[in-house]
């Protein structure tokens, strides 16, 4: 059984787009929000599909689960659909039941989040499909208790470019793609261990930072981190890409290091317009040491962009 947050309202743990599946052997992947609100629901889910083993196969109508909605309001003064949370926000999670059909629809999703286009992924009383959709949003059109459609992108992962495959690319690529944003992960020294081996990032390019202009083009939705080598790298870079406009563009150094880089950049004539989209020294001021650490804090920081804080 598949749970999809199709709603939520003020401080709702769930928000729209969360999703857990519930199998028939009763594990539990995903969230809906935690507490015990998921708790019931899983719950919930689990009894239904034992409801449908359980019923003869002769009838057809005995053992089909329809896809149903549940609202839970998070408000212990509640008159109906109380959550047992307190967080006083309210969700709607819808509940589809999934089988053998569901093959090719899986088949449909791999193909799609490779490549998405446009496409969004449709939740209605009839089940699930994919759409043409083109700059979707996730959506909730609900005419009746009944009848309802839930719209959302395929793939809205943030998208993150790391320039340095070193301890700390590595480290930030495993954070990033636990956060959930698509990691590229660029360097220019090839055969380079730490590159090898990080399993994190989607994609992994040796390229010539010289012309870095060739692989990352200006986009207000992107999030480029610089830990490259040393100063020389870092300095070739940022010449090429503060002329861009991107959704977040830091680099990593000390206080002495990013005082050099700017005197140099002034001086070189860039405006202060351009200097002030760099974010520099990168993160926030944890004390970090440890690349585990320094990965944290530029992940902080990045949240709070992603965010609006």
């Amino acid at each position: 059984m598949l749970l999809v947050v199709v709603e939520s309202i003020g401080s709702s743990p769930g928000r729209a787009g969360f999703k857990a599946l519930v199998t028939s052997g009763g594990e539990l992947h995903g969230s809906i929000g935690g507490g015990s609100m998921e708790h019931k629901l899983v719950e919930l889910a689990r009894a239904r599909l034992t409801v449908a083993a359980g019923s003869s196969s002769s009838d057809p109508a005995a053992t089909a689960i329809i896809p149903f909605l549940k609202r839970q309001i998070h408000r212990a003064d509640a008159a109906a659909d109380r959550s047992g949370m307190i967080c006083s926000g309210e969700q709607t999670v819808a509940f589809y039941p999934l089988a053998d059909k569901h093959v090719q629809l899986l088949g449909q999703l791999v193909a799609a989040t490779e490549n998405p286009g446009g496409l969004a992924l449709q939740f209605n009383e009839m089940g699930i499909s994919v759409q043409s959709d083109a700059g979707a949003a996730k959506h909730l059109v609900r005419s009746s208790s009944t009848q309802w459609t839930y719209t959302e992108p395929i793939d809205e992962r943030p998208r993150i470019v790391i320039l340095g495959a070193g301890h700390v690319g590595l480290a930030l690529s495993r954070t990033m793609a636990q956060l959930g944003f698509h990691v590229h992960l660029m360097d220019d020294r090839a055969d380079l261990n730490t590159m090898a081996a990080n399993e994190w990032a989607h994609v992994r390019s040796v390229v010539d930072y010289g012309n870095i202009g060739n692989w990352i083009a200006e986009d207000p939705g992107l999030y480029i981190v610089l830990v490259s080598f040393g100063y020389r790298t870092d300095a070739l870079l940022v010449r090429q890409l503060l002329g861009k406009k991107f959704k977040y563009l830091g680099m990593m150094g000390s206080t002495g290091k990013i005082e050099k880089l700017l005197a140099d950049l002034r001086a070189d004539g860039f405006t202060e317009e351009e200097l002030s989209r760099l974010r520099a020294p990168i993160g926030v001021p944890v004390h970090s040491k440890t690349p585990e650490e320094i990965a944290v804090s530029i992940a902080a920081e990045i949240i709070g962009v992603k965010n609006g804080g």
